[in-house]
């Protein structure tokens, strides 16, 4: 029986998603968390591995498994054996033709910016701070706009990316403010290693003015990630939802995090 869970975690604590020989990680504390419930070791399979400190709302795994549950007991069996900070909001018995990585049609990413001059403090490890400049987001959102479409986005992508291609599919970028907050939610069919924080240097370049909004037309094309703007901290990036086609029958409970 193939399972399927969505995720929601706080990843302060955690060497990010994948699981590792020492290191805490999410996927090594849910793994242990069905072994305790089920008495089964099992392998998950994800929709996307996020980074060290990465959050998530909206990720998704899947298992297989020989023990009879429900669903519920198995939402209920897991989550009381996971640490607070990671929590199964769902859990759906699902057909074989279903894979967590490859069935997903696209993923969203929130990043949270908090432009003050004075430092964070509730939740400082939920958002990045930007203190030098008031940011102009409305350059901001100009300037993705240039990014949407397919291209090779060499340019955002880390030394250690071990995908086969550079070329993704960014389907949409909405940039927002509220307050001190800005809103960076980035929709693609998938992401290169450290790719959404590394965009979001480059735009937040251009909302100081450093950098004109036509800049980053000459940053896509010459394909250097020294070019583009500093990484931003993980702190600030939310995984909220991954897409899958309607066949499934997941449910649409996306949450988009926000801070006033």
């Amino acid at each position: 029986m193939r399972i399927l869970l969505s995720i929601e975690y706080d990843g302060k604590n955690y060497h990010g998603w994948q699981e590792q020989k020492n290191p805490n990680t999410i996927q090594g504390q849910i793994q242990e968390s069905i072994f305790k419930f089920s008495q089964e070791k099992i392998k998950l399979s994800v929709a996307g591995r996020t980074d060290a400190g990465v959050h998530a709302t909206g990720q998704v795994a899947h298992f297989e498994t020989n023990v009879k549950r429900t669903e519920e007991k198995w939402l209920l069996g897991l989550n009381s054996f996971l640490p607070e900070d990671i929590r199964i909001n769902y859990v759906k018995f699902i057909g074989n033709d279903f894979h967590a990585r490859f069935s997903a049609l696209s993923r969203t990413y929130r990043y949270i910016i908090y432009n003050n001059k004075v430092k964070p403090c509730i939740n400082r490890n939920k958002v990045s701070w930007y203190f030098l400049k008031i940011l102009d987001e409305g350059k901001m959102q100009d300037a993705a706009k240039k990014l949407i479409g397919i291209n090779d986005f060499s340019c955002f992508r880390s030394a250690h990316c071990q995908s086969n291609t550079p070329i993704r599919k960014i389907n949409d970028i909405v940039i927002t403010r509220e307050n001190n907050y800005i809103y960076i939610d980035i929709n693609a069919n998938s992401f290169l290693y450290n790719m959404v924080r590394n965009l979001v240097g480059s735009l937040v370049l251009i909302g100081s003015g450093e950098k004109d909004i036509h800049w980053i037309e000459d940053l896509l094309i010459s394909k250097d990630r020294n070019q583009g703007g500093k990484q931003f901290p993980a702190s600030g990036l939310y995984l909220v939802n991954i897409e899958y086609e309607s066949k499934y029958g997941l449910r649409n409970d996306i949450y988009y995090p926000k801070y006033n």
